[in-house]
């Protein structure tokens, strides 16, 4: 509007409508720059140094000039304290690397130093690993489940590998040693953490999978024992017999079953046109030893020495004194009468011997007051007398049967 007053001054020296028009306007408009009436300017009402910045800025210089040494102080601890914390966390994921590594938590694991001493039979176990349920495995109520991370690990890798592959199964494990090791009611082995008992997995009528809470024994066609309608699943515990043997860092030694079930695995191994090579090594791994109990309702796994305890653990069980040996016959031989399960030749219990000429020769000094035709119950006749009247027959190839040992 500045502009516009020359040229209406101009304009109304020639006193046209315009130029009134256009001097109306510059009147009406203030020039630019120019402050109104009554206004003052915004610097004058802000003294210098009561600005907000200005207020701030002083603010922070006296914080700094008066407690300058708390907050040196506050920040030291709270490093400090981060510090701490930092080491907390790194000592505790060592902590747990480490049990993770020895196969369970601190409840689980025995803190001493990791070894396992002796024979099967006659040994001792320290820095022992709990083996606890899982999704794919289930210890049975009442079972002792401590024993070496190499077969605690085993077991938990070979029961998932099953479910992998065949789905919907668990795999039920019984006893494995005491904490300490050292004998175990129940069995003659146990003693060093490297033996576990396995229960078998089992089908319907339908070839469905069974889960039962016990152990279920089989007769020699795979029928099951007390439970009708139930199979032995050849697939699932082939499955298991593979993934125990395939594992390379198991070292499984044994694998106890029965000849009868023995023969069903190969057999269906054979069927599935598994490698040679595997089927030879479960041939080799799987047996029915003489002076153990009747695996016919479990697989009894045992696994070799850790290559760390050479010196201290041995391999096989040491050979049991002829007065232990006599102990453990002794319930066998009176309880022989009432027993009805086969042994591992397949010869009934209370089934009465044939015996031959030479056998009955053998027995007869130690039947001298037993009539001949009590001469297999071994009524007067002493518990130790036991084996020299087992009887041959056509199942164990015209081979003396030793009472069964417990387990």
């Amino acid at each position: 509007m500045p502009l516009l007053r020359p040229l209406s001054r101009r304009c109304l020296a020639s006193r046209g409508p315009i130029a009134a028009l256009l001097l109306a306007l510059s009147l009406a408009a203030p020039a630019q720059g120019a402050p109104a009436a009554g206004a003052q300017p915004a610097a004058a009402e802000q003294q210098p140094g009561k600005s907000p910045q200005n207020k701030r800025r002083a603010a922070r210089r006296s914080s700094v000039d008066g407690d300058g040494e708390s907050r040196a102080a506050r920040s030291a601890r709270s490093k400090e304290k981060a510090q701490e914390r930092a080491g907390k966390k790194r000592a505790a994921k060592r902590d747990d690397a480490s049990r993770a590594e020895r196969g369970g938590t601190d409840a689980d694991a025995d803190e001493r130093k990791l070894l396992s001493k002796g024979a099967p039979n006659r040994g001792r176990l320290t820095g022992a690993v709990r083996l606890r349920s899982s999704r794919h495995l289930k210890t049975r109520e009442g079972a002792r489940t401590w024993g070496l991370p190499v077969l605690v690990k085993t077991l938990r890798r070979a029961a998932y590998q099953v479910a992998k592959k065949h789905g919907d199964s668990a795999l039920l494990v019984g006893d494995l040693s005491a904490r300490t090791g050292g004998a175990l009611d129940g069995h003659n082995s146990h003693q060093t953490g490297r033996d576990a008992d396995v229960g078998f997995y089992v089908v319907n009528s339908k070839g469905k999978n069974l889960r039962t809470d016990r152990f279920v024994a089989f007769d020699d066609e795979g029928n099951a024992i007390g439970l009708p309608g139930a199979r032995f699943d050849d697939a699932r515990n082939w499955a298991l017999v593979q993934a125990l043997l395939e594992d390379r860092q198991a070292g499984v030694k044994y694998l106890f079953v029965t000849d009868a079930l023995r023969a069903r695995l190969l057999a269906h191994a054979a069927k599935k046109r598994v490698p040679a090579e595997l089927r030879a090594r479960a041939a080799a791994a799987m047996m029915s030893p003489r002076d153990a109990d009747l695996h016919n309702d479990h697989f009894h796994i045992r696994v070799m020495c850790p290559p760390s305890m050479r010196g201290a653990c041995i391999e096989e069980s040491l050979a049991r004194p002829a007065c232990a040996a006599d102990e453990a016959k002794q319930p066998l031989a009176s309880a022989a009468p009432a027993a009805t399960d086969t042994d591992i030749y397949g010869v009934p219990s209370t089934a009465a011997p044939t015996v031959t000429d030479g056998a009955r020769a053998a027995a007869a000094p130690a039947a001298v007051n037993a009539p001949a035709t009590a001469a297999p119950a071994a009524v007067n006749a002493p518990a130790t007398a036991a084996p020299a009247a087992a009887t041959p027959s056509a199942a164990s190839g015209g081979r003396s049967i030793a009472p069964l040992a417990p387990r």
